[in-house]
């Protein structure tokens, strides 16, 4: 598909999910007309032009062949992380791309464990949100957890709303779990961090977590 035709048919697209639905139609062209190969190169193309919503359209043509991408595209896909200038596209970059990676392989934890680890709040953020599908879609709340370990004392305000949403999801996949799990690094919660997970528990749960 040319790319001039694209840009100038997203300009009428109104919102998120109207440009996914349109990624979707690309990405059928592009298989049926040519290859699958042909989807991340277009998507690369529309990254390189650097508009939010040209970015924003090739990371869910990426998605859209997610099936398809192996450890040769993570390199690759980590510099349009780095590159991304809002959160909006970080988080894209890291569910719908890095999500898929680890939905398919587990082992690919253990970078998002190293990611948790990082002086950079964006990589920080990025490790919680690629867990996310894995969490929500495969009920691995283990995988989560893991992530988590390191992010516990978090301090910086974008983070900690992702681990707060992520450990809400948790105690929806396995309650039990989770509690053990808040309960084992209680001493090691932020304040902030704690607040935010105690509002979204019923009391006798928040009783033991605060272990009262």
């Amino acid at each position: 598909m040319e790319l001039e035709k694209i840009k100038k048919d997203l300009k009428k697209k109104k919102n998120e999910e109207t440009v996914i639905r349109y990624a979707r139609k690309i990405s059928k062209s592009c298989r049926e007309e040519e290859s699958t190969g042909e989807v991340l190169v277009l998507a690369t193309k529309l990254w390189g032009g650097g508009g939010e919503e040209e970015r924003f359209l090739a990371i869910h043509l990426v998605a859209s062949v997610d099936r398809e991408l192996d450890a040769s595209h993570w390199k690759f896909y980590r510099g349009w992380l780095k590159e991304a200038g809002s959160e909006t596209l970080r988080d894209g970059v890291a569910s719908r791309i890095f999500g898929a990676l680890v939905m398919e392989d587990r082992s690919w934890l253990r970078v998002l464990c190293h990611w948790a680890q990082s002086d950079e709040a964006r990589d920080r953020r990025a490790a919680v949100m690629a867990v996310f599908p894995r969490t929500r879609q495969m009920s691995d709340h283990e995988a989560a957890t893991s992530v988590l370990e390191g992010l516990m004392g978090e301090k910086d305000d974008g983070v900690r709303g992702a681990v707060s949403r992520l450990l809400l999801e948790c105690l929806e996949i396995d309650r039990e779990a989770t509690l053990e799990f808040l309960v084992q690094w209680r001493g090691r919660i932020s304040p902030a961090l704690l607040e935010s997970i105690l509002a979204g528990v019923s009391a006798e749960d928040r009783e033991r977590i605060r272990g009262t």
